[in-house]
């Protein structure tokens, strides 16, 4: 598709939606069936199966499982199952069109190695950077793989590729942040300390939450089954509340709804988690802090490896663990979404075979927004400009320079896939759907530059349909002096609350 094209596209749908005139208001209930419904929840369910010796067990059909929800049968409305085979790469942004759909595709999982630099003792961090470099020399064979770093920010190290090399070449290339959290430098120098560097302290907090809440987001546009492999110390949210005592007062801190919330938005984007501990076979009392990630990745369908000095076993076994696997799905008989968690019973018709699936999930109200102060600060923390690129919404771009023809403006075209878009027939008849449209410009200092926009959408089915076959159109506009930026682009589905962004360097003369 040419630059033009693509912009003709825009231009024209964006009259045919945004028009009033071009909107009747009259009710047209015939039509085929919306693809989409956010009054039907579908329960997806990665399952990994292995026999006695850890061995993945093939072969297994959908009649095998049964799936109990609250203790009440579930029928199976889908199953599938998944193991390592040719891995399909998307075409590339091209010098016009840019895109954030997911980079690759196949029939395996795909594998995130977090590298956790803010709730890890140096020294355990260094090693461990070590060790990984290491395995990844010896070029083994890997699905699309990607590396992150954990700072105080989210920091994407490599994008996801199947080569072993790159990823090696970029963790060797990456200086972490060093000690920032000790207590007393007589804590550090002690040979007795118990606790070593690592602090269960606010700012590794609020990364590990950010860092997580954000890889949800990152992978929740990417098909299948994500195995997320973190290399820390702990996690720094215990689930049992601390006490603390200052000012002649007793404080209690409860973070246990936040590991919840952690867990439920990795299992909504289908991600188990693998934690590997960094501090391999220790004296120090972290018993806290690994209860809550070894709850974390049984809640997800992952493993934990802690007290071993063999990390790259670790890694390696991670990776093979969840690269074969069947996939499950069931419409739940129970409609009543009354924001509980409900707890997941697989068994499967095969005498020595182990199961590896998330528990549960929260019945969520599909028509319960987040309060406008929370979605909006979660939407600003995606246009960040050290942000990773959100895939939950896909959509394309082309970016205009400033000339004549737009009044020295830069143009920027978004066509946003609707099959990822949240639409909801209302009593009306009409297919309603809500989008915040955003770029924002970052100049080398200062702050960004930004044009918004919102858009109610409001079709008739045969509207409805012929946008399925093609975009959702959006335009912004802005004035920017000569210099260097960084464009961030974003939309948000403010029904579904999912996010897609991008970044890409853009130029004013």
């Amino acid at each position: 598709m040419k630059f033009c094209h693509l912009n003709r596209c825009i231009y024209l749908l964006l009259l045919a939606l945004i028009s009033p005139q071009l909107l009747p208001q009259t009710a047209n209930s015939q039509g085929q069936t919306p693809v989409y419904r956010t009054t039907t929840r579908l329960v997806v369910l990665d399952v990994v199966a292995t026999d006695e010796k850890g061995t993945p067990v093939t072969g297994l059909k959908a009649q095998d499982f049964s799936i109990r929800e609250n203790g009440q049968e579930q029928t199976l409305a889908d199953f599938s199952f998944h193991q390592p085979s040719d891995v399909l790469e998307t075409a590339r942004s091209t010098s016009n069109i840019l895109s954030n759909k997911p980079a690759y595709s196949g029939n395996s999982a795909l594998n995130v190695i977090l590298l956790d630099a803010i709730n890890t003792d140096f020294s355990n961090h260094a090693y461990a950077q070590e060790l990984l470099i290491k395995y990844l020399e010896s070029n083994p064979k890997i699905q699309p793989t990607a590396v992150y770093a954990l700072e105080n920010n989210l920091r994407l190290l490599h994008d996801f590729t199947t080569d072993a090399k790159a990823l090696r070449d970029a963790l060797a290339h990456y200086k972490g942040i060093g000690v920032a959290h000790l207590a007393t430098v007589d804590a550090a120098a002690s040979p007795f300390s118990q606790r070593g560097t690592y602090r269960n302290v606010p700012q590794g907090r609020m990364a590990a939450f950010r860092g997580m809440t954000f890889l949800a987001q990152a992978l929740a546009g990417y098909r299948g089954r994500k195995n997320l492999i973190w290399i820390s110390e702990g996690f720094p949210l215990s689930l049992y509340p601390d006490t603390l005592m200052g000012d002649q007062a007793l404080t209690i801190e409860d973070y246990s709804p936040i590991v919840e919330k952690i867990a439920d938005d990795l299992m909504e984007a289908q991600v188990a988690l693998y934690p590997i501990s960094a501090a391999g076979v220790s004296k120090d009392d972290q018993f806290s802090a690994e209860t809550a990630m070894s709850s974390m990745a049984a809640r997800t369908g992952g493993k934990t490896f802690f007290n071993r000095n063999d990390l790259d076993t670790g890694v390696r076994s991670s990776l093979d663990d969840g690269s074969i696997y069947y996939t499950l799905e069931y419409y739940p008989a129970n409609r009543n979404w009354d924001n509980k968690f409900r707890h997941i019973k697989l068994k499967v018709d095969r005498p020595g075979v182990r199961l590896q699936y998330r528990d549960g999930y929260y019945a969520n109200n599909p028509h319960t927004q987040y309060g406008l102060g929370t979605l909006a600060d979660e939407f600003s923390k995606a246009m960040d400009i050290n942000a990773p690129a959100l895939t939950a919404i896909d959509f394309q771009a082309a970016v205009l320079p400033a000339s004549a023809q737009t009044h020295n403006r830069l143009l920027v075209n978004v066509a946003i896939d609707p099959k990822t878009v949240a639409f909801e027939r209302s009593s009306d008849g009409m297919e309603h759907a809500h989008i915040n449209c955003v770029v924002w410009a970052y100049p080398h200092k200062g702050d960004a530059i930004r044009s918004e926009a919102t858009y109610d959408a409001a079709l008739k089915q045969d509207q409805y349909q012929q946008l399925m076959k093609s975009y959702f159109p959006c335009q912004r506009q802005l004035e920017l002096k000569p210099g260097t930026y960084t464009l961030r682009i974003g939309v948000l589905d403010r029904t579904s609350n999912l996010i897609g962004t991008l970044s890409t360097p853009a130029e004013v003369r």
